[in-house]
C-alpha cells in the first residue's frame, strides 16, 4: 500500500451522568458506536444542484474559505488533484454536475459507472490513494460537510459539537501550520526593519490602541501577539488575516500610509468627526463623503495646503489635551 488517506472516528468526553447512557456506556470500553456498524456517506449536493467532489476548483466551499492562504493552498490541492484523476479515471465525466456523483441512478442504470457509497465504521477508515477509485472516495469525503477537516479544526468549533469523523491528515494539517507560521515571521521581520515612527503608524491603522507616547516595547508587543491571532475578532477588519491586514500597510507608499494615519488620528482626536452614514464633518462643514474619499483628497499634489492645515490642527489638539 503506497500513501493512505484517513477518515476517525472523534471520541468524545462524558462527564459521570453521561456515562450511564448508551454512547457513554460505548465510550468506556472504546468505542463511539455499535460494534460492526456504521455510517454510510454519499457525495454531497450544494443547493444549487452541483456535487462537492473535492476535485472540483470552483467549488463554492473553496470560496467561502476565509483565510487566503487556506484557500491557495487548498485550490492548488484540488486543481492538481482533479488533472491527476481525470488522466487515470480516463473518459468517466467527473464534473460537479455529472449523473456519476448521483447514486441513485445506479440502482436503475446498471451499464452506466456511478459513484459507491462509503461505510465509515468506529475507528480509523483506510483509503489507499494509489487505487483510483479509492483516491476519489477519499477526495470527496473530505470535504463533506458532515466530517471535520482535522480534529484541531472540530476542537475550534469550526464543525458541529455533535460531528462524529474527522480527517485524520496530518501531512495537510502541518503543511498549513508552517506555511502560516512563516508568514508570521516574515511579517515580524519586516516590522522589526520599521522606523519607530512607521511601526506606530501601521499599529494605529491595525486598530491597535497606540499613541505618540505608546513606548516602542509597547507596540511591537501589540503588533506581534495581533499578528499571531489567526483573525481579527472585531472591528473594521473583523474575519480578515491579521497578517494580510498588516501587509497591506507594510508595503504601502510612505506618503499613502502618513496620510492615512493622519486621517484616523483627525477622526480619533475629534478634528474630524465621522457620521454613522460614513461622510466626514468639520464643526457642521463636510469635509468629505467618505475616508477614502478625504484620503484621495489629500494624497492630491494641488491640495497640500489642505494636508499641512490638517497636520497643524491635529498637532494643537494634541498639544491642548495633554
Amino acid at each position: 500500500m503506497g500513501k493512505i488517506g484517513k477518515i476517525s472516528t472523534i471520541k468524545k468526553e462524558y462527564n459521570n451522568s453521561q456515562l450511564q447512557t448508551m454512547q457513554g456506556g460505548l465510550a468506556l470500553r472504546g468505542f463511539t458506536r455499535i460494534p460492526g456498524t456504521g455510517v454510510f456517506k454519499y457525495p454531497y449536493r450544494e443547493l444549487d444542484g452541483k456535487y462537492r467532489t473535492g476535485i472540483d476548483p470552483d467549488a463554492a466551499y473553496i470560496k467561502r474559505i476565509q483565510d487566503p492562504l487556506e484557500r491557495e493552498m487548498e485550490l492548488e490541492r484540488v486543481t492538481n488533484l482533479k488533472a491527476k484523476l481525470e488522466k487515470e479515471l480516463g473518459d468517466i465525466d467527473l464534473g460537479p454536475r455529472s449523473s456519476f456523483w448521483n447514486y441513485g441512478l445506479s440502482t436503475s442504470n446498471q451499464d452506466t459507472l456511478h459513484v459507491q457509497p462509503v461505510k465509515l465504521l468506529d475507528g480509523d477508515n483506510f483509503f489507499d490513494l494509489s487505487i483510483p477509485f479509492q483516491e476519489l472516495a477519499f477526495a470527496w469525503l473530505r470535504v463533506h460537510p458532515t466530517i471535520a477537516s482535522s480534529y484541531q479544526a472540530w476542537e475550534r468549533g469550526e464543525f458541529p459539537a455533535d460531528t462524529q469523523f474527522y480527517v485524520a491528515d496530518d501531512e495537510v494539517e502541518n503543511a498549513v501550520v508552517f506555511k502560516k507560521k512563516q508568514l508570521i515571521n516574515k511579517a515580524i521581520i519586516k516590522f522589526d526593519a520599521m522606523t519607530p515612527d512607521k511601526k506606530k503608524k501601521v499599529a494605529r491603522l491595525l486598530g491597535l490602541p497606540v499613541t505618540d507616547n505608546t513606548t516602542e516595547e509597547a507596540v511591537y508587543n501589540q503588533v506581534d501577539n495581533l499578528l499571531k491571532q489567526t483573525e481579527f475578532k472585531n472591528g473594521k477588519y473583523q474575519g480578515l488575516s491579521p497578517v494580510e491586514v498588516f501587509n497591506r500597510y507594510a508595503d504601502m507608499r510612505e506618503n499613502l500610509l502618513h496620510i492615512k494615519d493622519l486621517v484616523k488620528q483627525a477622526i480619533t482626536h475629534s478634528v474630524y468627526r465621522l457620521k454613522p452614514s460614513g461622510k466626514i464633518y468639520e464643526g457642521e462643514f463636510e469635509v468629505a463623503k467618505d475616508e477614502d474619499d478625504l484620503i484621495k483628497t489629500l494624497a492630491d499634489d494641488d491640495n497640500q495646503d489642505m494636508l499641512l492645515t490638517l497636520e497643524g490642527k491635529l498637532k494643537t489638539k494634541k498639544l491642548a489635551s495633554v
